[in-house]
């Protein structure tokens, strides 16, 4: 073992040992665990109950906080993710590329990787589509579907190279529309609501998904019913999805290309 990573490990043992003896030692958890518990103990039972005033209409504890309940700081989170994605864009485009060679792969692959990578590619895609899209239902969104997304071109990249993705439609301007259009959008469905009660004299605020008693019933539907059944899409949680997933796999994906075009340079 090298002396730093010697040292890290000391460290970190160090660190565990502190915060064992502060946090049981000394029991300093239970005042704040007993201050805590009501609230999340509100969430569990109040949200998936369509009986309640604080319901979501969704059976998904997570995604309903996140959107629902602190739709605006989910909201900031992502607007910095968008203003440093192009803020790196400006700071780039200020500078010459660092290598040449740029879209070459580092070894040609045989038949059977490139066929297994579009494979794969393909599974990836539409396992990160299902997370975004039952993101109101299950564990998921589209934070962890975008995430997921993105392999997809990372592999494509790894295989064939980034003149392949560029033929596929990953350039720098389609994705940073698409990331520029999925926070808008998300901006627009959260403030929609205020929007309306504003003009039609409810009281209503930003980010509401579920129509309250005190907002004289006024919000986003949960279901909509079709010829063979009905859809739930818990309000405005499965527009949100969607729309955030849009946002960070395009936002992720613009990464990867920067991070290939200006640093990765070279055979």
């Amino acid at each position: 073992m090298k002396k730093s990573s010697k040292y890290l490990f000391i460290a970190v043992i160090i660190l565990v040992a502190v915060f064992t003896y502060l946090f049981w030692v000394l029991d300093i958890v239970e005042p704040f665990a007993d201050k805590n518990m009501p609230l999340p103990n509100t969430f569990l039972t109040q949200i998936p109950n369509p009986e309640s005033n604080y319901t979501s209409r969704s059976p998904e504890i997570v995604t309903s906080i996140l959107w629902d309940h602190r739709g605006i700081d989910t909201y900031y989170e992502t607007a910095v993710l968008f203003i440093a994605i192009v803020s790196t864009l400006y700071l780039l485009s200020l500078g010459d590329k660092l290598g040449e060679g740029i879209g070459r792969v580092l070894r040609e692959y045989t038949v059977i990787a490139k066929l297994v990578t579009k494979l794969v590619a393909i599974a990836i895609s539409v396992i990160a589509v299902s997370i975004a899209l039952h993101g109101h239902l299950t564990p998921g969104g589209g934070f962890q579907g975008g995430v997921v997304f993105v392999i997809a071109p990372l592999l494509l990249l790894m295989v064939y190279g980034v003149d392949r993705l560029y033929r596929s439609g990953f350039r720098e301007k389609i994705l940073l529309f698409l990331r520029t259009t999925g926070v808008s959008l998300i901006g627009f469905t959260g403030a929609s609501i205020l929007l309306s009660g504003l003009l039609l004299g409810y009281n209503t605020y930003l980010f509401q998904n579920q129509p309250k008693p005190w907002t004289s019933n006024f919000g986003f539907p949960y279901q909509l019913m079709l010829p063979w059944g009905s859809l739930i899409f818990s309000g405005s949680l499965m527009i949100l999805n969607i729309l955030e997933f849009i946002a960070v796999s395009t936002g992720f994906t613009l990464a990867l290309l920067l991070v290939e075009k200006y640093l990765g340079g070279g055979k």
